[in-house]
């Protein structure tokens, strides 16, 4: 299994653009590849890296476009324990300790062997 070096992803929808840093983890069980993102709560998954990494873009893309076109992506950040400025479109992913103590897929993988971590930035829609 190939450490990712995460993606960069953009979902341009209009002026509202916000990139954030997303802490991803990389892993393989029972010959299934996974790419998790704890900030987001998304996986991504497939019969290889780049097919579970294609996977988890693809989840990506349609959580920003589901709470766009809902107008709740403030209120999904918010319960994913991110810090939102709304006024000044600014948002924050949760620390490390915060998804420690909130998260309990993360808590499971951080410490296995074979579980890779990176950073990646992505963009947001933000309206």
């Amino acid at each position: 299994m190939q450490k990712h070096n995460g993606i960069k992803a953009s979902i341009n929808r209009g002026d509202h653009l916000v990139n954030v840093e997303l802490h991803i983890l990389s892993f393989e069980e029972d010959g299934i590849f996974y790419v998790y993102s704890p900030a987001l709560d998304l996986t991504g998954y497939g019969n290889s890296d780049d097919e579970a990494m294609k996977s988890f873009q693809t989840m990506l893309e349609e959580f920003v476009h589901y709470t766009e076109n809902k107008k709740t992506v403030y209120k999904e950040l918010e319960r994913l324990g991110w810090t939102i400025n709304a006024k000044k479109k600014r948002v924050h992913p949760p620390l490390e300790e915060q998804l420690l103590e909130d998260n309990e897929t993360y808590r499971g993988l951080k410490g296995l062997p074979n579980v890779y971590s990176s950073s990646t930035n992505v963009g947001l829609a933000l309206a």
